[in-house]
């Protein structure tokens, strides 16, 4: 059983929905969801908090799905200490000797971290109205990490809601999303873009209920595009012209590890059902946003992951 798979089951026999384990261990349900799903898995701390929690070990938790991860990392720094052991030894030498193995270290360090590929620095910000104030908030991180290079903007959130300690961007973005919503206000988020030069994706003609519908998706380019069965819904508020997205009616859902893929000239159809999410929907105009990320490689300039959407009505 994988790491998510486990957090799952044992979520479940203790009786917790998503928020509230995201609660106990200070995470928000979407952190939660992206572990049980498997698309990010839970640090060394994380990893502590839930092994707390759910009163078993961390072997025990993550079931040899990160053993050797956590060998190999051990391993490393051994041998990295090792090598520093034996460089402070010939460094006591003299200072001609130190003075090359200096620039033989900085050689070597140049090259490590030209290997170990972050990708690029991609800068997003999110804006939100709150209590009739707008704020918002930007954040530099490695494009493969998410690791937060530089982050800043209006006092109000990083005051309130200590932002400084996440190490990830994605996590900052839904735990300022997360209270502006909760407090009855409303974000627009920058990456959640719709890029139709990269997948198509329309409602099939004649498959639309009040509880789903199926969906059409294209793939537009000639890279291998991924997605889940992971979805939300949005409805449009014609009295502040914004998108608003839907509260759940079950905090439980949980949407099955399967992990779909499209290729140029080969359309997938999709079956998309909300009857447990959020019931038979009211007379309104919605739209359903999807998850998307490129399996390998990725177009020049454009982030690994996308959002698309198309829009739907009931009459």
């Amino acid at each position: 059983m994988n790491l998510g798979n486990k957090i799952l089951e044992l979520r479940r026999k203790k009786g917790l929905s998503q928020e509230e384990l995201g609660e106990k261990i200070s995470v928000t349900r979407q952190t939660i969801s992206n572990w049980e799903l498997g698309e990010t898995t839970p640090n060394i701390e994380q990893l502590k908090l839930l092994s707390n929690e759910f009163s078993i070990s961390i072997d025990e938790l993550v079931d040899n799905d990160m053993k050797n991860v956590l060998v190999e990392k051990v391993s490393n720094t051994e041998k990295l200490a090792g090598m520093i052991l034996k460089i402070i030894k010939i460094v006591l030498i003299g200072v001609p000797i130190v003075i090359v193995l200096l620039f033989i270290l900085s050689f070597l360090l140049k090259v490590a971290v030209k290997s170990k590929d972050t990708g690029r620095e991609i800068e997003e910000s999110i804006h939100c109205k709150l209590y009739g104030e707008e704020h918002s908030y930007s954040i530099t991180y490695q494009e493969l990490t998410g690791f937060p290079i530089e982050q800043g903007g209006d006092a109000y959130f990083s005051d309130i809601l200590d932002l400084d300690k996440y190490d990830d961007a994605h996590q900052i973005f839904n735990v300022i999303n997360d209270y502006v919503k909760r407090n009855g206000g409303t974000c627009k988020k920058l990456e959640e873009k719709n890029f139709e030069n990269i997948v198509n994706m329309y409602v099939k003609e004649g498959s639309q209920t009040l509880t789903g519908l199926t969906l059409i998706i294209e793939n537009l380019t000639d890279y291998e595009v991924g997605y889940g069965e992971e979805f939300y819904i949005e409805k449009y508020n014609y009295k502040n012209n914004e998108w608003e997205k839907l509260k759940l009616i079950n905090d439980n859902i949980a949407f099955n590890m399967i992990g779909y893929n499209v290729i140029k000239g080969s359309p997938r159809e999709l079956k998309q059902g909300w009857k447990d999410m959020y019931g038979e929907l009211d007379k309104g105009t919605y739209r359903i946003v999807k998850r998307f990320s490129f399996n390998s490689d990725r177009p020049i300039n454009e982030s690994n992951i996308y959002y698309n959407y198309t829009e739907f009505y009931i009459d």
